[in-house]
């Protein structure tokens, strides 16, 4: 199976050199779905028109590194070694998605078991398939429901429907996957596209992901699927779409539950976007209401454990009497702003956040710091007030990191270094461009890839002549969002090059 499954995708990587075109594979596609259960967990299809938009924009992105050459000869290099011709043996065979799925939640999620999988593709030219499993060495061992079952070097189970190539872990997986096509018990394409509603249609990738299933047949999930919000989980779309300038993951987790409201919501609903701070070679985070985390934490803890939650909450109301102020209306009730985040490479990162009322939060910051080091019974380390009119108090750890923070202007901060911190009350700012919803990232991707090789090839002498010309330079920025509302999570990641 190994061998076979190789070929698909060599097809596929292969296809880099090809040009124009298109296929309509709506009929193959479920035909391919067939030899998977109804509900099966895990499915991910896999575009195979090497003609197609998809893939020319693949060899697009690809023709604008310096190795692209050097990839495309080690591909041919590798068919060539199984004495197949791409253009001959393979490309004809090719057009139609590749399915591959999990037969079961179980093996799917367990730490010692191989998961059981199927695939399948039905191929353009039926005589094609037939000469490349014959050119793959696959020896023919017997039938099944009108299939010729083969047996190959690796003892992997292959079959071949019609014009159908299905293969499988296991002999009686394949042969059941085989019966299971021709009854009802099969999964469809209608039932595989619900997960995909509002994503893109022409993907390359498209991975489906039943995770109510996934979670209620994982013993360790038992406490997660006490919060609403968890239990209302349904299924998860994640498509990757290729342009000629541009990488798009997307994806939507359906959430379906009796009386779900946007308070059982981690995040602020709404396709209003938070900034993010501009920082050379950093990543930049955006989040709106970031109160509404800490107040979902408060109702997911209630939910897993009950007790637990009544101890916090002695806890909390004891240590508000210390500190003499309300976590709820004096902390929670100023977070309900945009918070800016960056962190970089090298560890070192910042946070803005807006204030409704500075000055009364400037206050409350002071009676907390005062008694941060006693709450920690001395653990969390020593804290020095704030000097030189910055406004910044120092958190001296145990462990000897140092946190500086306060308010700023209009602002809250918080940094472990002290000049980040002081900048950032007027760092600037920028949109992020297309996002939609709460939560931002940004980054400039050379810049971030650079910092990356230099810090962990610089060593070798590798980090320059790498991180300058043969991988960054094409990298353009990197951006994600993400938008929840009671009926699912919306979410774009995207990579652009230059």
């Amino acid at each position: 199976m190994r061998r076979l499954l190789t070929i698909s995708t060599l097809g596929l990587a292969l296809g880099i050199a090809g040009c124009g075109g298109g296929s309509d594979s709506g009929g193959a596609l479920d035909n391919a779905l067939g030899y998977l259960p109804a509900d099966a967990p895990f499915v991910a299809t896999f575009d195979t028109d090497v003609e197609g938009k998809q893939v020319k924009a693949i060899q697009k992105i690809i023709d604008r590194f310096p190795f692209s050459g050097q990839v495309k000869g080690q591909l041919r290099q590798g068919l060539s070694q199984a004495d197949l011709d791409f253009e001959k043996d393979v490309k004809p065979a090719l057009g139609n998605e590749f399915v591959v799925g999990a037969l079961d939640s179980k093996s799917f999620t367990a730490d010692d078991t191989d998961a059981r999988i199927v695939g399948a593709i039905q191929a353009k030219d039926k005589d094609a398939l037939q000469k490349l499993v014959e050119k793959a060495k696959a020896k023919e061992i017997g039938e099944k429901s009108g299939a010729k079952l083969y047996s190959t070097s690796d003892d992997d189970a292959v079959a071949v429907d019609d014009d159908v190539l299905v293969v499988a872990n296991s002999r009686e997986d394949l042969e059941a996957a085989l019966e299971r096509h021709d009854g009802d018990d099969r999964m469809t394409e209608d039932r595989f596209n619900e997960a995909f509603e509002g994503l893109p249609e022409d993907a390359l990738v498209r991975t489906f992901f039943d995770v109510k299933q996934l979670l209620d047949t994982d013993p360790d999930t038992e406490d997660a699927r006490k919060v609403e919000y968890v239990s209302a989980m349904r299924d998860l779309g994640l498509t990757a779409t290729f342009a000629d300038d541009a990488i798009d993951v997307d994806f939507r987790l359906g959430t379906e539950g009796d009386g779900l409201e946007d308070a059982d919501l981690p995040f602020a609903t709404g396709e209003e976007s938070p900034p993010v701070i501009e920082a050379d070679g950093e990543i930049g985070f955006g989040l709106r209401d970031p109160a509404r985390i800490f107040r979902f934490g408060e109702t997911a803890g209630q939910a897993i454990d009950p007790a637990g939650f009544g101890q916090y909450e002695t806890g909390k109301r004891t240590i508000e009497r210390q500190l003499g102020v309300s976590i709820e209306d004096d902390v929670l009730a100023q977070l309900t702003g945009d918070v800016s985040a960056t962190t970089s490479i090298d560890g070192k990162f910042g946070l803005r956040s807006a204030l409704s009322d500075a000055p009364a939060f400037e206050r409350t910051l002071g009676k907390i710091a005062r008694e941060l080091p006693s709450i920690g019974g001395g653990s969390l380390g020593r804290v020095t007030p704030p000097s030189g009119g910055d406004g910044l108090y120092s958190l001296a750890t145990q462990d000897g990191m140092r946190i500086f923070f306060g308010v700023v202007g209009e602002s809250f901060v918080l940094a472990n270094d002290q000049a980040k911190a002081q900048g950032l009350a007027d760092a600037p700012t920028t949109e992020v461009e297309g996002a939609k919803g709460a939560v931002t990232m940004r980054a400039d991707a050379q810049q971030l890839a650079t910092s990356a090789i230099q810090a962990f090839g610089g060593a070798s002498g590798l980090g320059e002549a790498i991180g300058g010309s043969l991988f960054t330079g094409p990298l353009g920025q990197l951006t994600a969002s993400m938008a929840v509302d009671t009926g699912a999570v919306t979410g774009n990641v995207r990579l652009t090059f230059d």
